[in-house]
């Protein structure tokens, strides 16, 4: 734990140099970040408690899908907020043209926006989405229980340390990036520090803990070493993505390092999979090596070397189907358009993404004679024969 916080240090002094660059017009982030936090509206949620008007349902054959605009005059009920309890008619607007148009019915519930006057009355109502929080809840109470249930104190540990990653990445990771800190090294820090936080909470204080930890921070930085390498012969911007680009347009976010960013995220992202590899093989080693304390340290290795072989087709698959799955729309449209290979290719978009599957997956396969090789260094020299075994 020391050495992690030896290495926020460090990432402090190496990072100051970006946040005094990205303050250089304060005046500038002063105004815009006032302007982002006071907010003239109102989020609050409302259900649909009567529809006095709805056009939807008509039969427009002589009007093309371009120019058919329907309506629906809905009465709401606001749930939250300062105006809760209070009712009124908003007029929702549908443009049948656009794929997923939100047609509502009695008791669905929506999310508004709105704005008051000087006396605080609402004076605009905007509909602005379906709510879909509840669901959201129900299964992510869904996926406690069973962790829970089926893990019951390994769960609760695995609950335990997953609450503390996010919360590094929300509440550290993201606060010292706005702040100008370099993302890379910010990376390598906070992934350094949630490995070791993570399995020393799920495993405890243990040589094959230490193994996994040390195998897993090893394959994270050969993915993200690589990132960086082919990231930077392949001039990627780090801007493929639309989020990025809004939050480039920001004036004061303007001098974040999105390029940095985007190498940054690959290390992160390849933690799960990496450490589930780098625990699964220094487990097993711990195993054998208890079986028999008394095994030659090639054979452990042979061993290890083989567990790894087995674990890797099915991880590399995680980790590359992983990211297929998010860049589906993209491929399919792709596919409708007849692009070219080597146009697709050549995108900043699809080369980030296949740089993300490709260096997770290549740290992921180094992580596994890292992981043998350590365990092998670690557990022979552990406890002699006849000792008590303890874990």
């Amino acid at each position: 734990m020391a050495w992690g916080w030896l290495l926020l240090f460090l990432l402090g002094i190496f990072g100051g140099s970006a946040a005094a660059a990205q303050n250089d017009d304060t005046d500038l982030r002063a105004f815009y970040e006032a302007e982002m936090q006071e907010k003239d509206y109102k989020i609050a949620k409302a259900i649909v408690r009567g529809i006095e008007y709805d056009d939807t349902a008509e039969i427009r054959s002589d009007i093309p899908v371009e120019a058919d605009i329907r309506y629906q005059h809905l009465i709401l009920e606001i749930l939250t907020g300062e105006h809760r309890s209070e009712v009124l008619t908003v007029r929702h607007t549908i443009e049948m043209i656009m794929p997923g148009n939100y047609i509502f019915k009695v008791n669905d519930q929506v999310l508004i926006r709105l704005t008051e006057n000087a006396e605080r009355e609402i004076e605009t109502v905007k509909i602005e989405e379906r709510v879909r929080d509840t669901s959201i809840y129900v299964i992510t109470a869904l996926f406690a229980v069973m962790m829970l249930l089926i893990g019951r104190k390994q769960g609760l540990k695995a609950l335990l340390s997953l609450i503390i990653m996010v919360s590094l990445i929300f509440f550290a990771y993201i606060p010292m990036i706005l702040k100008g800190f370099s993302p890379i090294l910010l990376s390598v820090a906070i992934s350094a520090l949630a490995i070791t936080v993570t399995l020393v909470i799920i495993s405890g204080r243990h040589k094959k803990t230490a193994a996994a930890i040390l195998g897993t921070i090893s394959g994270v930085l050969i993915a993200g070493l690589l990132a960086v390498i082919f990231g930077e012969a392949g001039r990627l911007t780090g801007l493929s993505a639309d989020t990025a680009i809004s939050l480039a347009y920001i004036p004061h976010f303007r001098g974040l390092d999105y390029k940095g960013l985007l190498f940054g995220t690959i290390i992160i992202g390849s933690i799960g999979a990496i450490m589930d590899v780098s625990l699964s093989i220094a487990s097993s080693l711990w195993e054998i090596w208890e079986l028999n304390p008394a095994i030659p340290v090639r054979q452990l290795i042979r061993s290890g070397m083989n567990i790894g072989r087995d674990i890797m087709g099915s991880m590399s698959n995680t980790l590359i189907l992983a990211y297929v799955g998010t860049s589906l729309h993209l491929i399919i449209l792709f596919m409708v358009y007849q692009i070219s290979f080597t146009e697709i290719i050549n995108y900043d978009s699809v080369s980030s993404e296949i740089l993300r599957a490709m260096a997770g997956s290549i740290g992921l396969m180094f992580t596994i004679p890292a992981t043998v090789w350590i365990s092998a260094a670690l557990y022979p020299g552990l406890k002699k024969i006849g000792e008590k075994k303890h874990g």
